[in-house]
């Protein structure tokens, strides 16, 4: 763990992830049919704008890379992980400790939507898919209410299908934990009115936002349902067990509090030796065709002198 991190260091990077938490799940909340690779487009986005590396008060540096490769890869074979989450400890610019996460990208759908997710004519068609029908542009503007309830399914999260036996399979072959990522909208339930009146967001702000499960646990909690079943929101708030249960992490945890509290206070990810030579790293994060939309890299350096429990 590490007791002896500065209060400044974990507040840039809390505000940082939060701030990313509502960003990305305001896209969600205000046009309800976004596909996932844009919410993890505007999460990476919204990442890469953070003023890096910074040196805090404290002597400490801190800084958040980025590196968006697109899903085109996700066509050809399953994914185990669409996001790849890197954090590097530093003294006085040394590594001394490097961990992983990988996460798994799924959002939550409108009661009024059928699975729809980009699909292999999408990327092959290239700009010319933005140019459409006289049809498709009736269809866009035609009044339509979407809405989100506690009943509201991860449509592309389906129990026993071939990704969820893969990342499975995945955890056992090389013992590196995957997560999923939820996104939500900011509250539950929220109906949003299309075309858009500017009824913007909810007042009471970011209650639900983006949520961090392990698949593990995930798996455990579903274990009673059919193949084919797709969570919904009420599903994990109910069947979830330990950590799950208080109000604060119910449904998962938050974006920032698992990066920041969890993943950086050595609690959870997967603790990486040599990357270059980790034959399960190696095979997310080294191949440009490689399974993996976008990655990012944190960096956390202490001055000499101060180990930060880094010992």
């Amino acid at each position: 763990m590490l007791p002896m991190m500065p209060n400044d260091v974990r507040d840039w990077l809390y505000s940082a992830f939060r701030t990313c938490n509502e960003q990305s799940s305001a896209q969600l909340t205000n046009m309800p049919t976004t596909h996932e690779p844009a919410l993890d487009m505007t999460l990476i986005t919204h990442l890469s704008l953070q003023e890096s590396p910074v040196r805090l008060s404290s002597g400490w540096v801190v800084s958040i890379d980025t590196h968006f490769l697109g899903g085109a890869s996700r066509f050809y074979r399953w994914e185990i992980a669409d996001i790849g989450v890197l954090v590097m400890f530093r003294r006085a610019g040394e590594l001394v400790r490097s961990k992983v996460a990988l996460l798994q990208s799924k959002r939550l759908y409108p009661n009024e939507q059928e699975l729809d997710e980009d699909r292999e004519p999408d990327y092959r068609m290239g700009f010319g898919w933005l140019y459409q029908s006289d049809a498709w542009w009736a269809s866009l503007v035609e009044e339509r209410e979407f809405s989100f309830a506690e009943g509201s399914q991860y449509k592309a999260l389906k129990i026993g299908d071939d990704q969820y036996r893969h990342i499975a399979e995945y955890e056992v072959d090389y013992s590196i934990p995957v997560y999923y990522l939820l996104y939500n909208p900011w509250s539950i339930p929220w109906t949003k009115r299309i075309p858009s009146r500017g009824n913007g967001l909810p007042a009471e702000g970011c209650e639900v936002g983006c949520r961090v499960v392990p698949a593990s646990n995930l798996r455990r909690s579903m274990a009673a349902k059919a193949a084919g079943t797709k969570p919904s929101y009420s599903d994990l708030k109910r069947l979830l067990e330990m950590p799950f249960t208080s109000d604060h992490s119910r449904a998962g945890w938050r974006l920032e509090d698992f990066v920041v509290d969890l993943l950086l206070g050595c609690r959870v990810g997967y603790v990486a030796g040599d990357l270059l030579r980790d034959e399960g790293l190696e095979s997310v994060f080294y191949r440009r065709t490689g399974p993996i939309a976008a990655a990012l890299a944190v960096t956390i350096d202490a001055p000499a002198g101060q180990a930060g429990g880094l010992e």
